[in-house]
């Protein structure tokens, strides 16, 4: 579980507000606990590591995006035209996911976002479809900082000369 803090449980709740113009759709988090009802769009946000170097607060983020309703309730084309009204939402106001996750986020630094895979329309055992994305980032929860701030630049750590992103 995320704690309010942490870079994946902000990335999640900005994402999560991107979704608030989907009407008739539950959002869940991973902090969610309890039956999820449908239909709902589920995000789960996990890191993968950090980038430059190790503790240097940069992390490369991996977030799933699930959008279920049950198959005996909706037709796939009504399915799919949500999933669509979903996906138009990451890129609401015409500008860069990136600027869409950052607008949503006050404790976090956005430095890229973009889909980086999506999964098949399925149905599952349950009598449900199921479509959904990837989205990968690259975050720091420190919105004034630029994930290098803290860095010695000095001539005797000339280790930490690095390419930032």
């Amino acid at each position: 579980m995320s704690m309010p803090n942490s870079p994946d449980y902000q990335l999640e709740q900005s994402i999560a507000s991107l979704f608030s113009t989907v009407t008739g759709v539950n959002v869940y988090t991973t902090t969610r606990t309890g039956a999820r009802l449908f239909p709902y769009i589920a995000i789960s946000a996990r890191p993968i590591g950090q980038l430059v170097t190790p503790y240097s607060g940069v992390y490369n983020m991996q977030v799933a995006v699930d959008y279920s309703d049950s198959s005996a309730k909706v037709s796939f084309s009504t399915f799919d035209s949500t999933y669509l009204d979903i996906f138009a939402c990451l890129y609401g106001t015409g500008q860069s996911l990136q600027f869409e996750i950052q607008d949503n986020s006050t404790d976090l630094k956005v430095y890229m976002a973009r889909i980086s895979s999506q999964t098949p329309t399925i149905e599952i055992g349950k009598r449900a479809w199921k479509r959904g994305l990837v989205i990968s980032a690259i975050v720091t929860p420190d919105p004034t900082g630029d994930g290098v701030s803290e860095l010695d630049f000095s001539d005797y750590l000339n280790s930490q000369y690095l390419a930032v992103i």
